[in-house]
């Protein structure tokens, strides 16, 4: 639970240095915990890390797609906050110290892991965009 909570804060944070409007903020942060559920729930699959950061972002883009047709807001202002909370920010850190400490494999280790889960996060909201947003415009 408060992992949720923590994941629509991180949402509600980054839109307020988007300066996003206050309905925005609200729907990204609900966007943020309601996709970080669902990505808890996939991550419990053993061996799942990428597949929940897939899950996850495909959540993210869907509920971000039609809070824009809903709130008729582009669809990043809901997108963008609402994903930072998958960006592998952890991961390319760890392979660069990795990397000055002439740990080489654990730092290609972490570098290939962050940059397959920013490829994931990237299939996820582009596959929601590409296949959600003609069917809610073709309903309006």
């Amino acid at each position: 639970m408060k992992d949720l909570l923590l994941a629509g804060l991180t949402a509600v944070a980054f839109g307020l240095l988007y300066q996003v409007s206050r309905r925005a903020l609200l729907l990204s942060g609900i966007i943020g915990a309601v996709s970080w559920a669902v990505a808890s729930l996939v991550h419990r699959i053993p061996g799942s890390g990428l597949l929940m950061d897939f899950i996850g972002a495909l959540v993210v883009g869907t509920l971000g797609e039609i809070a824009a047709t809903w709130e008729r807001e582009p669809s990043p202002v809901f997108v963008v906050p609402a994903i930072v909370v998958y960006v592998p920010g952890e991961l390319a850190y760890q392979s660069m110290v990795s990397f000055l400490r002439g740990h080489f494999p654990a730092g290609l280790q972490s570098g290939l892991t962050a940059l397959l889960a920013a490829g994931a996060i990237s299939l996820g909201l582009a596959l929601s965009a590409a296949f959600i947003r003609p069917l809610l415009r073709r309903g309006t």
